[in-house]
């Protein structure tokens, strides 16, 4: 979070920079049209990795069938089996069971990652801010 305000921090504080350059330039406007400027956009607020209120960023995810979850810590593992095989992830706690049909975001991925609560290695985890239930977002605990 502190590093995402700094970049975002640093990127206004260098357009702020670039646009007191071109201040001092004469530009042509019939050759070169301005566009209309943006106002910066203030942060959601987060909550386990994604903006409060909104659904996770788009990308690459596997839907599967629970065949086994566990608890650990604040997080709620899962593996599920999916088209092309089993696959591992962990997100905040939330209800699930073995059964449950679940869509997870694969953008986060861990190889080796060793758990010390549960004392074991998993050779390829998924970690993601969120795992959906198919037909609705998944309840939390």
């Amino acid at each position: 979070m502190a590093q995402t305000r700094l970049t975002l921090f640093a990127s206004m504080l260098t357009l702020a920079a670039l646009a007191g350059c071109n201040q001092n330039r004469t530009v042509n406007a019939a050759a070169a049209p301005a566009a209309p400027a943006q106002a910066p956009q203030p942060m959601a607020p987060m909550m386990g990795g994604a903006p409060m209120g909104e659904a996770p960023a788009a990308g690459p995810t596997a839907t599967g069938t629970v065949v086994e979850t566990m608890d650990a810590s604040t997080y709620t593992y899962v593996r599920v089996k999916t088209a092309t095989g089993d696959i591992w992830a962990a997100a905040n706690q939330f209800k699930v069971a073995v059964g449950d049909q679940v869509v997870v975001p694969l953008n986060m991925p861990m190889q080796n990652f060793h758990s010390g609560t549960l004392k074991r290695t998993f050779p390829m985890i998924y970690f993601a801010s969120r795992i959906d239930k198919v037909g609705g977002a998944a309840p939390k605990k």
